[in-house]
């Protein structure tokens, strides 16, 4: 069977992106034929909140699409290990991609990759996955009672695990975060409502370092809500998606310089 790979951004538990993309590439790509992985990079909204129904709702339409969804946790979600903790008979972890993954037994095309950085091989490409963001609306949230996760950051025991791994592999095809590096943020897109000075951009700086210090080929990341493609480092290119344009894994894996955002959409 034919596989088919794809990456797209935050979609904030609302299955409609997957819906059209679906609807309006089913015969073209033949997705109904194909074994289909999607990856998604953060904000997904499976694990908005760890009780209620709304997730699970947003779960059983998802699962109504021929894909089976790899969750990277961004900031707004909880962390599966405690969801997991908390529901142990309702999930399953499992080694699947060279790495360990978790999926909730009624949902088992929705799989969640590790709350720590962690090491995968996806279509043949080696993948490092980080997670996790700062949430620029944590006081808003808070002040309203609305979820907010106080681990929604990587730990300095994560990101020392984190270094650690890439000392021990060193090279990497693929590298998959919620948030990006600090050198590439969109400054642009920033909230003039809200002082930087009051955002912690501990992942930020942390991604910076494993940036300059990694041997990789390409980037993506979420997050910023919108879609951009990034000027070429040398043979480095680095990808920021939100939820409207679907982007085939091996055509970004293997673009050439002269190509453009539209080329390498699924």
């Amino acid at each position: 069977m034919r596989e088919n790979w794809f990456l797209l951004g935050d979609i904030h538990g609302e299955s409609g992106p997957i819906e059209y993309f679906y609807n309006q590439n089913r015969d073209r790509l033949e997705l109904d034929a194909c074994k289909n992985s999607i990856i998604l990079l953060g904000d997904v909204g499976c694990n908005f909140a760890i009780t209620g129904n709304r997730d699970a709702n947003f779960k059983k339409n998802l699962s109504r699409f021929p894909f089976t969804y790899i969750l990277l946790r961004g900031n707004h979600e909880a962390r599966v290990t405690d969801v997991v903790d908390k529901y142990p008979d309702k999930w399953i972890t499992k080694q699947k991609y060279n790495g360990t993954v978790y999926t909730e037994t009624e949902f088992p095309s929705i799989e969640y990759l590790d709350d720590k950085p962690a090491s995968y091989l996806f279509d043949g490409y080696r993948t490092l996955s980080i997670p996790g963001a700062y949430s620029i609306d944590k006081w808003v949230r808070l002040y309203n009672h609305w979820t907010w996760y106080e681990n929604e950051q990587l730990t300095k025991e994560e990101m020392d695990y984190g270094r650690m791994l890439i000392e021990k592999e060193k090279t990497f095809d693929l590298v998959i975060s919620h948030t990006c590096p600090i050198a590439y943020e969109p400054r642009d897109l920033f909230h003039t409502i809200v002082a930087q000075s009051q955002i912690d951009k501990t992942m930020e700086m942390y991604l910076g370092e494993i940036e300059a210090t990694l041997n990789y080929r390409r980037w993506a990341w979420g997050h910023f809500h919108a879609d951009r493609l990034y000027p070429w480092d040398g043979e480095k290119e680095k990808l920021m998606l939100f939820n409207e344009n679907v982007v085939d894994l091996n055509k970004f894996m293997t673009m050439k310089k002269s190509d453009s955002f539209e080329d390498i959409l699924a």
